[in-house]
């Protein structure tokens, strides 16, 4: 399931975003599927800190790749995230998730970048949780960043925290 939400995040950035990814920005997305209690996709809603608005829906492309989740009580909905967090500097991001979110997976990856923006080097430096994600050094090598011909050594690292999460309520 969690290759299915990689896949699903790496098609949400098939296209670049508005935005440059600058090295030393901080920035985050991520993908929040909703199921009802038989299992069928309710919703699909992407997110980014680029966007001023609450996010959008997911396209059709993305949403076909969704997995069917299984079936939950009577009554509730479940919801399952997949996020990117990218953490300029040596500065790591927490990970840290909404209380009643329940951790699945979890993945911290050192980046260093070259004079082009290219990822240089890529090091899984942590993982948790009982299914780490499939997203990994190859998916985060595919970006392309842009950094300044005078940034210092500090804004050509960055830690990229991928994390997958479920939470469960009971809409009466």
């Amino acid at each position: 399931m969690l290759a299915l939400l990689a896949a699903a995040l790496a098609a949400s950035t098939a296209s670049p975003p508005p935005t440059v990814l600058e090295t030393g920005m901080p920035w985050w997305e991520r993908i929040t599927v909703t199921v009802d209690d038989k299992g069928t996709q309710q919703s699909c809603r992407y997110e980014t800190s680029f966007s001023a608005g609450g996010g959008e829906d997911c396209d059709e492309a993305m949403a076909s790749t969704m997995p069917s989740a299984g079936k939950t009580g009577n009554g509730l909905y479940s919801k399952l995230t997949f996020e990117r967090r990218f953490s300029p500097g040596r500065q790591l991001d927490s990970g840290k998730l909404q209380p009643g979110d329940t951790l699945i997976g979890r993945q911290v990856m050192f980046l260093t970048f070259d004079a082009k923006g290219s990822i240089a080097s890529c090091h899984v430096v942590a993982v948790s949780g009982d299914a780490p994600t499939d997203y990994g050094c190859d998916d985060a090598k595919k970006e392309q960043f842009r950094v300044t011909s005078a940034a210092p050594a500090a804004q050509r690292q960055a830690f990229m925290t991928i994390l997958a999460y479920g939470h469960t309520e009971h809409i009466a």
